[in-house]
């Protein structure tokens, strides 16, 4: 059965602010350029996020004589490689992702994306674990046995599930998985394809509320505070934090699910133009509380925040930005 008539409902209901954000990839033409920036799939908070970006710096777009334009990606992985070769100007990554990729680690083994520079820090994506209440999955333990999706190989939820599994002591073996694409997930959990899925996402999200939406009871799975602190302690680019489960009301259980986040980032080459990158870093940074509007992810965040990325270096024309802000040594 497809839920995406009910899932449509729900949406309109609860994230009518967010919507009017998700605007169609396909622009009409305008007289200036246009610096892209790769976001990720449209169900998920970075494409609402880069295009909050786009509108605050678009006001004054025929000033600057460029615009900018956001297009729907295949996640961090992609937005990495399309900025690093050029074929894009801006990405948005997880820190803990960007910071494998300079350094050559996991997917970028003896191929490190060097030159890459930060813009922005942005919203904190959580871990997220999505699971069906009839087969009993209270904790991460209990996805032992389980039927669950972790993505694609490669994907940032690909890398988290077999962190979160090794460091929880679950053996992979234990755990049927699949790795279909996160789109698919949460149709797939409703037709009773698979138990649970891992979604590494701000919040809200379209597609943690169309899973949760369908006839199929659906809750958020817990972190165990002890793991949390294990994790954060050896990861310090991951950060304790909550999902929060207002944004659902169709949820099995109403109680703040713990977790652990990592922060977003808006990056760049460092061969980008300075003033380029110190124009949007002062549009958004100059309209924040507009910009903070945009999308309820982003209520949260403050300045110090946006300034402080520390996985990788800062693009010169966003550290200028900020050092004339006081943000910044």
């Amino acid at each position: 059965m497809h839920y995406f008539s009910r899932f449509m409902h729900a949406s309109l209901c609860l994230l009518t602010a967010v919507t009017v954000l998700l605007a169609p990839v396909a622009v009409p033409a305008f007289p200036q350029p246009s610096l892209a920036i790769s976001s990720g799939n449209t169900t998920g908070a970075n494409y609402a996020v880069s295009s909050a970006i786009a509108k605050i710096f678009n006001r004054k777009a025929a000033d600057y004589g460029v615009r900018l334009a956001t297009v729907a990606s295949q996640g961090s992985l992609a937005n990495i490689d399309n900025v690093f070769e050029g074929k894009i100007a801006f990405g948005i990554a997880q820190s803990e992702i960007l910071l494998h990729a300079v350094t050559g680690v996991g997917p970028w083994q003896g191929n490190a994306r060097e030159g890459l520079r930060a813009v922005l820090g942005l919203h904190l994506e959580t871990v997220t674990i999505v699971a069906a209440a009839d087969r009993n999955i209270r904790q991460f333990s209990d996805l032992k046995g389980k039927r669950v999706n972790i993505e694609a190989p490669g994907s940032s939820d690909n890398e988290y599930g077999a962190l979160l599994f090794e460091l929880s002591g679950i053996n992979p073996k234990d755990v049927i998985l699949s790795e279909h694409p996160v789109a698919l997930a949460s149709e797939f959990l409703q037709n009773d394809q698979i138990d649970a899925y891992l979604y590494t996402v701000g919040h809200p999200n379209l597609s943690v509320l169309e899973a949760s939406s369908g006839t199929r009871k659906v809750l958020l799975v817990p972190l165990d505070t002890a793991f949390i602190a294990r994790v954060t302690a050896e990861y310090p680019l991951l950060i304790a934090t909550v999902v929060p489960t207002s944004y659902y009301p169709a949820l099995e259980c109403q109680d703040e699910v713990a977790t652990i986040g990592v922060r977003a980032v808006l990056f760049t080459r460092a061969d980008l133009a300075e003033e380029a990158v110190y124009r949007v870093v002062r549009e958004v940074m100059t309209n924040f509380d507009l910009f903070r509007r945009q999308h309820p992810v982003l209520q949260g965040l403050t300045p110090r925040e946006a300034a402080g990325v520390t996985a990788i270096p800062l693009h010169p024309g966003a550290a200028r930005y900020f050092r004339e802000a006081g943000l910044s040594p």
